[in-house]
Order: structure tokens, then sequence, then C-alpha cells
């Protein structure tokens, strides 16, 4: 124990037994295959699938969060506490895919005839729930119980940001076509794959005292490998349309047959290599070589791969120090080798709300057309379109795009 003890001060991660070592590798690394083909299995039924998937994690994390802060005995106590959870639960899902619910409803239209004022007005009708939950838990307080359910309304509005409210990302991703869902998940997959893989063969050093499993071996190992499988498999998927195209709906799967105009990210370039790189390239292949093809994607990957090597694991990390701060191992059993699903979805749902926004900042394609534009400037009154004139007109100037003297005379 004093060995162990003196180890950990010194940054030197101790041994551990290797019976047990070994036996948890092969469980570990059985559920993580399973885990992986059902994953796979899931991605090619298509977006309804994976949406499905999405709000069922959704649920399992929140339910696992959630039981975190269970006192039984004061739950007994106070009979509506999970049933406030789940209705705090139910208008925050309602919130987010209120437009998508509506959107299904109109293939049934006795439904919709039904329903079409709930879901046409559905932001204003989920605060109004929301309201009613919040007069539901003010109602409920109970002398002798106020700081526990203060508390527990603290920790289930934590759960619904962290958990919920950044889960939506992977939903707004499969929209923007089925790559940009995919791609950030593998990214973390292969780094918790690869870290774990380098820490347990060559792990020495201890990253970090929340994780005193986590080495700077398998951190720096599992960053690079992670690195060089984005490039590859950003490439491998680039040509697949199932992949890169926005679905046309939610019933397509990886048999159906897609076509879109894709977008220019994924239309390979040339690239002029720097004459040095040039000169030794040539004289490794014994062939003149001064371009190279590759699709920006690929350097946007790189990106969003780095993201996942170095900053991701911080919700791992995070989701450690949650375990410690509540004296449990792990989330819960649900998963054998691995702990309960949050413990494999601590980084996922951090991932998706980075890469979302890294698409909607870097990549994301306007979808506004002249004619739409030009609808709009009809729209408006003579003087609007004159200032809207005189303001692109002192735009164009000042950049270059339109001549002082072109001006003069358009303005004439």
């Amino acid at each position: 124990a004093s060995g162990a003890a003196s180890g950990a001060a010194s940054g030197i991660v101790p041994p551990e037994d290797s019976t047990k070592k070994w036996r948890n590798w092969r469980q570990r690394t059985t559920f993580t295959f399973l885990m992986i083909g059902g994953f796979f299995t899931v991605i090619a039924l298509g977006p309804l699938s994976i949406m499905l998937m999405v709000l069922c994690l959704q649920v399992l994390i929140y339910r696992e969060v959630i039981a975190l802060s269970s006192v039984p005995k004061k739950e007994r106590d106070l009979p509506w506490s999970r049933a406030m959870n789940a209705y705090f639960l139910g208008c925050l899902e309602f919130y987010l895919y209120g437009h998508n619910i509506h959107r299904a409803l109109k293939k049934h239209m006795w439904l919709e005839a039904h329903l079409q004022p709930v879901f046409a007005h559905h932001v204003f009708v989920s605060f109004c729930a929301y309201l009613v939950g919040f007069v539901w838990f003010v109602g409920t307080l109970r002398k002798g119980y106020y700081r526990f359910q203060m508390g527990q309304f603290a920790w289930t509005h934590m759960a619904l940001a962290l958990v919920v409210i950044q889960s939506q990302f992977m939903i707004e991703n499969i929209f923007e076509g089925i790559f940009w869902f995919l791609l950030p998940i593998a990214l973390v997959i292969v780094n918790d794959i690869f870290a774990y893989v380098f820490g347990f063969f060559f792990g020495r050093h201890q990253l970090i005292e929340l994780s005193p499993k986590k080495t700077w071996e398998g951190y720096i190992g599992g960053g690079l490998t992670t690195m060089l499988f984005g490039f590859v498999f950003t490439a491998l998927l680039s040509d697949w349309k199932f992949m890169v195209c926005p679905p046309p709906n939610l019933h397509m799967t990886a048999f159906s047959a897609v076509q879109c105009d894709v977008n220019p990210v994924f239309v390979p370039r040339d690239y002029r290599l720097p004459a040095a790189v040039s000169a030794v390239l040539s004289a490794a292949l014994h062939r003149t070589v001064t371009t190279v093809t590759i699709r920006p994607v690929q350097f946007h990957s790189l990106a969003i791969s780095a993201f996942a090597s170095l900053i991701a694991p911080f919700g791992g990390f995070f989701a450690s120090g949650v375990k410690r701060a509540f004296n449990i191992k792990d989330f819960g059993n649900s998963i054998p080798g691995h702990g309960g699903v949050t413990d494999r979805f601590d980084c996922q749902f951090f991932m998706a709300a980075f890469s979302h926004t890294y698409y909607s900042s870097f990549i994301r394609v306007s979808t506004v057309t002249a004619s739409a534009l030009f609808s709009s400037f009809l729209a408006l009154d003579t003087a609007k379109q004159l200032e809207l004139y005189q303001s692109v007109q002192e735009y164009l100037r000042a950049a270059g795009s339109l001549a002082a003297g072109a001006a003069a005379e358009a303005a004439q």
C-alpha cells in the first residue's frame, strides 16, 4: 500500500494485478467490438434509427446522472421528486424536437388536424409546460427538506443542460449529413481505444490525478493515432453519398440511392508542395512530384481530430471527478467491462457540440439564393431599397470589386 501511495505521489502509475488486468482487458475488448458492431448497424439503417438511438442514450444517461443524487429515504417522503425529473425531461424533449415531430405528423392528416395548434406554437407550449413544472416544484417544498429539494432541482437542470441539450447537437449533425454525425463519434471512440491500448502496454506516467489509470503515454499515443485515423477515414467516406449528402428523408438507409450536390469541401483539390518537400518525395519515389491531391475536408478533419485528442478527453476527466465526488467506481453496470452508458459517452456530447459549432462556422455553405434575396429587396419600400443599394455599393468599392469610376457612373 505504501508503495502504491509513493508511486501515485511521484506521478508513476502503480502496477496492477496481472490476472485481473488481462481479465478486464478481454472483457472490455469483447464488449467494445460488440458495441462497435451494433453502432455501425444503426448507422446503416439510416437517420431515423440514429435519432432513436440518440434519444435512448439521452434517457439512459439522464437516468444514470439523476440517480447519483438519489437519497431513497428522503425520496420516499417526497413522492413527486422522480416524477418531476421525468416531467422536466419531457418538457425539454418537446422543445427540442417539436418541429421534427410536427413534420412527421404532416403525413397523418387526422393527427395533424387535432394536434396542429400544439405543434405550431410548440415553443410557447414548451415554456408554459416548464412553468407548470416550476409551480409544481415550488408547491411541493416541505419544511426540513428545503436544502435537499433545492439541490435536486439544481442537479436536474445541470443534467438537462450537460446531457440533453448537448446531445441535441448530435441530431443537428445528422441533418447536415451522416458523415458529420459519424466522424466526431468515431474519433472519440478511436481515441479512447488507442489511449487505453497505449496506456495498457506503455503507460508509466500518470496524466491527471482524477483518473489514476490515465497516462501521458496513452494520451499522446491515442492522440497521434486519432489524427492519422481522422485524415484517412475522411478520405474513405468522402465519395459515399449516403454519408456526405443531407438526408432527403428519415427512412434513407445505406442501401438507398442518394444523390445531391456535395459540399465543396468533399471535392479533391491539387495543392502545390513546397520545393523542399517536393524534392524529397521526388527522390524517394523516383519521379517528379510537385502537387498532391487532397480533399479540403481532410484538413478540417485534422482540426476536429485535434479537439477529440486534446480537449474531449477532459469530458471523461470531468466525469471521473463526478464519480470521485460521489465515491463510486462507475455510473452503472449496464456494459460489462465499461460500467454504465455514461462511462462510455462522457466525451461524446461535448464532442458533438464542438463539431456542430465548427461545421456551422467554417464548413456550412449558405443556402440563400440571389432570387430569394431579390424577392426580399422588392418587399422593401423605396427609401430602404436606396439605402441598401448605397450600402452595397460602398462595400463593393471598399473591397475593390467595384471601380470608383464605375460606381460614379452607376450613381448617375
